[in-house]
């Protein structure tokens, strides 16, 4: 399988998965090594590919700047004290969009209510959003003109549902790990390493 994510790929995109995960989790360069089996040079490195992709092309812009004062810089300081002046512009990025990423990232699922299979996932999901409050769970009704901007919305009721409604599932309280893992690996699918 091609490893779309990584170009001159040398290793998997399974690995790389792992490797992006990891990262994600804010593990360290030696734990990282050990769950992957790649060497701790190769992790550090990709790393470091890592923070210069989501500077470039992430979705806050950071400038790089030579002060003391930057805002994140109270926060990686604890964790990357060591690292080189040169570098700190990358830890500040990555802190910055971890920090948005947990505030901001959601899922957000559309369903059609005509659709079999997917009520019953959202009958799924209804079941399990009532012993955890994980997921909001709207159907937005397809009524008057289909060009309007106001859509008339109500929380979704299994019982009593349009079929030419849709069905929206937003998911709350993600794990920040997770959230910031998702926008990581389609950022690498759109700018690979």
């Amino acid at each position: 399988m091609k490893n779309r994510r990584c170009r001159d790929a040398k290793i998997s995109e399974y690995k790389l998965e792992k490797l992006v995960r990891s990262f994600a989790e804010n593990l360290t360069v030696k734990d990282t090594a050990e769950r992957t089996g790649l060497s701790e040079p190769t992790v550090r490195r990709r790393f470091m590919e890592l923070r210069q992709t989501i500077f470039d092309h992430g979705f806050l812009r950071v400038q790089s700047r030579d002060s003391d004062q930057t805002p994140a810089r109270y926060i990686f300081d604890r964790k990357h004290r060591g690292s080189p002046e040169r570098y700190k512009h990358l830890y500040e990025a990555e802190t910055l969009h971890r920090i948005f990423a947990t505030k901001n990232i959601r899922a957000v699922q559309r369903f059609k209510a005509s659709d079999a299979k997917a009520m019953e996932k959202i009958k799924r999901l209804v079941g399990y959003n009532a012993t955890r409050d994980k997921y909001d769970i709207i159907e937005m009704l397809e009524r008057g003109e289909p060009d309007d901007a106001q859509k008339e919305t109500r929380p979704f009721d299994p019982a009593d549902y349009e079929d030419s409604s849709t069905i929206i599932v937003n998911e709350r309280n993600l794990d920040p790990a997770d959230a910031f893992f998702r926008w990581l690996w389609g950022l690498l699918l759109k700018h690979p390493l």
